[in-house]
Parts: C-alpha cells; structure tokens; sequence
C-alpha cells in the first residue's frame, strides 16, 4: 500500500501528523523536548510546521484519490508560509520559558499575532483549495470529507478572527470568546474528515487487497519454504516494498527459477494454484 500514489501522501502525511503530536508533550513532557531546542518554545514552531504539513499532505492524498488535477499556482502556496512562520517566530521578544499556552501571554507583539496568523491563514488556503477542487465531485463520502473540511476552515477562521481582534482592537473578551471554537471546530471537522478518507480509501483499495492479498502472502511463503531466495528476509521484505502487482510477479519469476534451477516439479495442487495466480495477474494487466 505504500507504493500506492495517493497512499505515498497519506503516509507522509501521517509521520508529520504524529510529530506534530509529539512535540505537543503527549509522550516525553513538552519542557523536556522544548528543553534540546534552547527553551525558547521552538517546540511549538515545530508542531505548527508539521502539522501544516501533515495537512498539505492529507488533503494531496485525498485529491489524488478522488482523481482531482492540481492547481498549479496553489499547489505549493501554503508552504510558502513556513519561511514566513519561521521570520515572525524569531522576530517574537522573551519567548522563554517553555509554555503549552505560548501564544496567548505574546498576543500583544505584532510579531506573535503575525505568527499565529500566518499559520492559520496557510491551513484555511489549504482546507478550502480542496474544498473547491472537490466541488464538482462532493458526492456520497466525498461529500462528507467535505463538510469535515469546512468545519476545519470555520475554526482556522475563529482563530484568525481571534487574533486580529485581540491584537487590533480592545474587544478582548469578543476575541476570546471567538477564539474558543478553534478547538471544537478544528477537531471535530479533522476527525470527521480523516474517518471518511480512511473509509473512501479501503473503499477503493479493497478489491484489489481481496483479490490480490491471498495470493502475494502464498507466494512469499512459497518462496520462504523452498529456499528461494539467500536470504529468508527477502521475500518478507518485497512483499512490504513492492505493490502487490509487481510482488506477485517478481515472487513467480522467483519460484518458476528455483524449480528449473533445482530440476524439480512442484506437487499439482502447487502448480494449479500457480496457473491460475498467473492467469488472474494476466487479467489484472
């Protein structure tokens, strides 16, 4: 499945994701991590950048699989911001000590409320980019990745509505108030956008993994049994790193050389399992 296009966008979409929630202080205390980096809170620029990330590479993952073509102006727009994020973080005075509410107590420094705003502004261009590349087929589950997103694009806005209030007005408690929905929006519209993906993705792949999967587990363990290749690892190790197509394929060539090289003949249930693998991949191609 890794070798599968949309799910190469998943994956790194998923490793951004879980340092982004590791830097968050779930698993080793934030102060701890904060700490190798200086103490200066850059624990909390790094969860920004991958979770911006880890979005950019969610949403590419869900547009491939919906046969969406790129934007090419807006493609890479929203990695744009990084740089700017990291210019603004910089810029942001007494940024020690480490602290899970950075932001809030620095909201009074343009520096800070750029900050902040910049990396919300760069998820909200995200979100609704795919929202309008999935307008024309927003039907069925893709309909409901997205209401998810629109939810997530109404947070990221309660959140930029927060910070320009709070920074350039003196309606404090409005902002405050506001920005109280960033949470509730945000999580419930990612939750129900990465539960549809999930669903539209098996629903997708499922066929071939249930026409394919038997078959590619027979064959590894075939080539495990007889002693196919030097090394008993490597036809674990084709299987997790080639699609199941070409695993298949290359597991036949491998079997098919061992019994010429061996001058033996498999056992006829072996050999009719092996004619009518090789007629469901002809099929297949």
């Amino acid at each position: 499945m890794v070798k599968v296009k949309e799910a190469r966008a998943s994956w790194l979409a998923s490793v951004f994701g879980l340092i982004a929630l590791y830097a968050l202080g779930i698993v080793t205390p934030l102060a701890t991590i904060d700490s190798y980096l200086g103490s200066i809170n850059v624990a909390n620029l790094l969860q920004a950048i991958f979770a911006l990330l880890a979005i950019f590479f969610f949403n590419d993952s869900v547009r491939q699989l919906a046969n969406v073509p790129i934007l090419s102006w807006t493609y890479y727009a929203p990695l744009l911001s990084i740089p700017i994020m990291i210019t603004c973080f910089v810029l942001i005075e007494d940024k020690a000590p480490t602290a899970a509410d950075f932001i809030f107590p620095r909201m009074g420094q343009l520096a800070t409320a750029s900050y902040s705003g910049t990396y919300m502004f760069a998820l909200l261009f995200t979100v609704l980019r795919l929202v309008y590349m999935l307008r024309h087929k927003a039907r069925g589950l893709l309909a409901v990745f997205s209401t998810g997103m629109l939810l997530v694009a109404v947070g990221c806005a309660c959140h930029l509505a927060y910070v320009a209030l709070f920074h350039f007005t003196p309606w404090d408690e409005l902002a405050l108030t506001i920005g109280s929905w960033f949470y509730r929006l945000f999580y419930l519209g990612l939750s129900v956008t990465a539960a549809s993906w999930l669903v539209l993705f098996i629903w997708k792949q499922f066929p071939r993994l249930h026409l394919l999967m038997g078959d590619a587990l027979w064959l590894t363990a075939m080539r495990i049994k007889f002693s196919v290749n030097r090394s008993r690892f490597k036809p674990v190790w084709d299987f997790f790193n080639e699609t199941l197509e070409d695993g298949i394929y290359k597991s036949l060539i491998d079997v098919h050389n061992r019994e010429r090289a061996s001058l033996m003949t498999f056992s006829e249930p072996i050999q009719s399992r092996i004619r009518k693998i090789e007629a469901k991949l002809n099929a297949q191609i």
